[in-house]
């Protein structure tokens, strides 16, 4: 198990052996807290090794700052007006959709009251708070924003993992695939979604 952070009192490093470079990182069978910027490290690790998950734990889209970095900074974050009317168009009456005018971030929820979710929502059946079936599936909707637009991207449905959503290998694998078939000029998506919530930027490739 890897950390990566750059905080030498962040919750876990008590319970890690700290390490300041990656030649280091497999020495022992124990956690390890590599120190640095954890998204930028992340890409370094993925392309010296096959990892089994990838646990998010950044503040934002973790996906679309390491499709970022990954692609070397071919993708120019924009905000797409024409994506958010189809998402509201999809969204108008199940939930809300909008979009951070700084960098175009757009959040997706089906939850439009002022109680939280359970972190123990199973995302099968009807919803804990409501006690109603969900009549759809975000992650499932917004790939058919993606198809309609003809937008080249990715939809990433994390796995669960205790009350963690985590990325698999075959989705970081699919994420690499994507960055290496991109043209200049491309719109692309990238989105990070359970049935309930999302989290998608929307790139132009430079």
């Amino acid at each position: 198990m890897l950390v990566l952070d750059n905080d030498l009192q962040c919750k876990v490093a008590d319970r890690c052996r700290t390490v300041l470079s990656m030649d280091r990182i497999w020495e022992e069978e124990v956690p390890v807290l590599l120190m640095g910027d954890a998204v930028s490290s992340a890409v370094e690790i993925l392309e010296l090794y096959d990892v089994d998950l990838l646990v998010p734990g950044i503040p934002g889209h973790a996906a679309g700052k390491l499709a970022m970095v990954w692609s070397k900074d071919r993708l120019s974050p924009r905000g797409s007006m024409v994506v958010m009317e189809e998402l509201e168009n999809v969204l108008s009456d199940e939930g809300a959709v909008s979009m951070d005018p700084e960098n175009g971030t757009v959040i997706c929820t089906l939850n439009t009251g002022a109680e939280r979710c359970p972190l123990n929502c199973s995302q099968e059946g009807p919803c804990p708070l409501t006690g109603l079936p969900r009549r759809l599936d975000l992650d499932i909707a917004l790939r058919g924003v993606l198809d309609r637009l003809s937008i080249k991207g990715l939809v990433i449905r994390p796995i669960r993992v205790g009350d963690h959503g985590v990325i698999s290998a075959e989705q970081i694998r699919d994420l690499r695939k994507l960055l290496g078939h991109l043209d200049e000029g491309d719109a692309v998506a990238i989105a990070t979604s359970c049935s309930c919530h999302a989290i998608m930027n929307v790139f132009k490739v430079c």
